[in-house]
């Protein structure tokens, strides 16, 4: 399966006039199916990936960019190796600036994006990477209290105890025998 973003690509987003706070600019990017690799895990988005991007200046030298994310993801649980599916929905406020601008003390609800100059379209790609990574789970499982996998025979746990007798632990997993998970 290919790679959901190709490195080379561009999304590019038109901007309003430079001075105008008042006209919003508006964009909309469909990525076909594909995964990604992220914390050891392989990301399956069967339906692609849609993102929605809308920009507004806040001053002529700050430029608000809303990215809106959805899309249904697949992974293997972390315990079992069953398949996970989930949906990812949510938006995240960028804040581009030029380069060396003063204190941005008053945009803490925005993630910052130093640019070295402002042209009539910005690539916004970088951004809805990130907006991807941030969104992902680190960690998927398929219910709270998966079982997992019998690290001796596979048996999947949650399906009933395998008939294994594990008659020795492994010395360095000892401290974890009388531990209560939850």
């Amino acid at each position: 399966m290919k790679d959901l973003f190709n490195q080379e690509e561009q999304k590019l987003l038109n901007l309003p006039p430079r001075n105008d706070t008042e006209t919003e600019i508006w964009g909309q990017y469909d990525f076909s199916e594909g995964m990604i690799k992220f914390a050891g895990q392989e990301f399956i988005f069967p339906s692609g990936l849609h993102a929605e991007a809308i920009a507004k200046w806040l001053e002529s030298d700050l430029l608000s960019v809303e990215i809106k994310i959805s899309a249904e993801v697949n992974a293997p649980c972390a315990r079992c190796l069953k398949i996970v599916s989930l949906e990812i929905s949510d938006k995240l406020m960028y804040l581009y600036y030029l380069q060396g601008a003063e204190a941005l003390d008053d945009f803490d609800d925005y993630m910052p994006v130093e640019v070295d100059y402002f042209g009539h379209v910005l690539d916004i790609m970088p951004q809805i990477n990130e907006s991807v990574y941030t969104l992902l789970p680190t960690k998927i499982l398929c219910k709270e209290d998966c079982k997992g996998l019998c690290p001796n025979c596979g048996k999947d746990l949650n399906e009933g105890p395998c008939s294994c007798k594990i008659e020795s632990i492994d010395p360095r997993l000892e401290a974890l025998r009388n531990f209560n998970f939850s």
